[in-house]
């Protein structure tokens, strides 16, 4: 057989062109200045972009899902199973913005991202956990009771994802390499091939029949969004996991409780701390605020900001829990906290330094939970002896010697010091130092 290319006779393998009718030498068909079109067929690569590109082809014709109804007290809820393909196609996911307090999700972390991606290729047994998403827009059509069709619209945003988003950011990460990076290998091939097919098993939430039978009853005491439901069930989710960011938990507690939403009982139980999230938010936010811009709401890394929420809300503990100080509205104990730091500012400015207050303590983990422990003292002794704990006077007489305590991170007794019993350790060496045990505010005209 001749080649009907160069002309030359086939020795080896034969390769079709033109449906079969000629065939062509393999140096010929490995010519990268030859183009044949029947290279693309057999094209392991090309086969796959062909697949996904059908697969994102647009059509206004619903997604159908076999699914179980099912019912958590007002939650209508449906098990079912969707493609890997078709989750990319429809998903969205509510990011936690600082600025607005909105959203839930926390940030992507590449290196989870990553362990997925590995696992899933090198694994001979990816079992993958359900997702758990909401639905915004779509209808169950029953066919027998509890059994029956979900139809959702083939768009962006047609479902939520709640719990699961590193599960499908590892999916996404696989197919964006294999797209546009072309590296991957004979069995990355094979990876993605049945990945095109891979299905996940999911639990929806039907937001619209939820919100329609919580909203009108007599259950709430206000009315509750699309983003409530997610939040509360993402909160819920992660509580107790490593993963979630703990500045980005109070963060949601916060955002829950004040949502109107009753029976969570930690929520309950950590009522101080949705309080002291309300206040540390304010001291953020308020422009004439000793730490405004300064507490990291999110927990996100790189943000620059030197307190975590976490931290600062958590030493707060003493003072939120502390009888009088808890009767108090939030007006007050914004007005006292904002007053106490603001002192704190004006006696020791280049620790509130954007730059410079790396190298003091006051801003460290260990300064913030000393000085809220002071806190409470100054405010039970403003309490005790009658004057205004509101009055920046009044509190400057009390803490003015912190003006002289060395707070260098080098030099400072504080620097060596860690943990709780750190804590308890450089609270006692500040209130020595205070002498708050003494009588000078009494022998002292304010």
């Amino acid at each position: 057989m001749l080649c009907s290319c160069c002309g030359h006779k086939i020795e080896g393998r034969a390769y079709p062109i033109e449906e079969g009718n000629k065939y062509v030498c393999e140096r010929c068909w490995n010519n990268p200045d030859l183009f044949f079109p029947e290279k693309l067929q057999s094209d392991k690569r090309f086969k796959i972009l062909k697949v996904i590109r059908e697969n994102q082809t647009p059509t206004t014709t619903p997604l159908k899902i076999d699914v179980i109804r099912l019912q958590q007290k007002d939650i209508e809820m449906y098990l079912g199973k969707m493609r890997f393909m078709d989750i990319l196609k429809l998903y969205e996911i509510e990011r936690f913005k600082e600025k607005e307090l909105s959203g839930y999700q926390r940030e992507l972390y590449e290196e989870r991202t990553a362990a997925f991606v590995n696992y899933i290729k090198k694994c001979p047994v990816p079992v993958v956990p359900s997702l758990l998403v909401s639905l915004r827009e779509a209808r169950f059509i029953a066919k027998n009771h509890d059994i029956g069709v979900l139809e959702i619209p083939r768009k962006k945003g047609a479902i939520w994802i709640i719990d699961g988003q590193h599960r499908i950011g590892g999916f996404e990460k696989l197919l964006e390499s294999f797209v546009f990076d072309n590296v991957f290998s004979e069995i990355d091939y094979k990876t993605l091939l049945s990945l095109i097919n891979f299905e996940l098993p999911i639990v929806f939430v039907d937001l619209q029949r939820t919100l329609e039978r919580l909203n009108n009853s007599k259950k709430l005491k206000q009315q509750l969004t699309y983003d409530d439901i997610e939040r509360i069930s993402f909160f819920v989710i992660n509580k107790t996991q490593k993963g979630i960011n703990p500045s980005l938990k109070d963060i949601l507690m916060y955002k829950i409780k004040t949502g109107g939403v009753e029976g969570i009982p930690f929520l309950d139980k950590e009522s101080w701390r949705v309080n002291a999230t309300h206040i540390s938010i304010l001291l953020n936010e308020q422009e004439n605020s000793p730490l405004y811009g300064k507490i990291n709401l999110s927990g996100r890394r790189g943000t620059g900001k030197p307190i975590q929420l976490n931290s600062f809300v958590s030493s707060l503990k003493q003072l939120f829990t502390d009888k009088e100080f808890s009767r108090m509205n939030d007006y007050e104990q914004f007005a006292y906290l904002n007053a106490f730091w603001g002192i704190l500012k004006e006696l020791i400015p280049e620790a509130f330094h954007d730059i410079k207050w790396k190298d003091y303590m006051v801003l460290k983990v260990i300064g913030i939970y000393c000085l809220n422990w002071l806190a409470l003292d100054v405010f039970k002794l403003c309490r005790k002896i009658g004057y205004n704990y509101k009055d920046k006077q009044v509190i400057e007489k009390i803490i003015n010697p912190l003006r002289n305590f060395d707070w260098n991170r080098q030099t400072s007794p504080l620097s060596s010091l860690s943990g709780m019993k750190g804590v308890r350790e450089g609270y006692t060496i500040l209130h020595e130092f205070l002498d708050l045990k003494g009588n000078f505010v009494f022998n002292n005209s304010l």
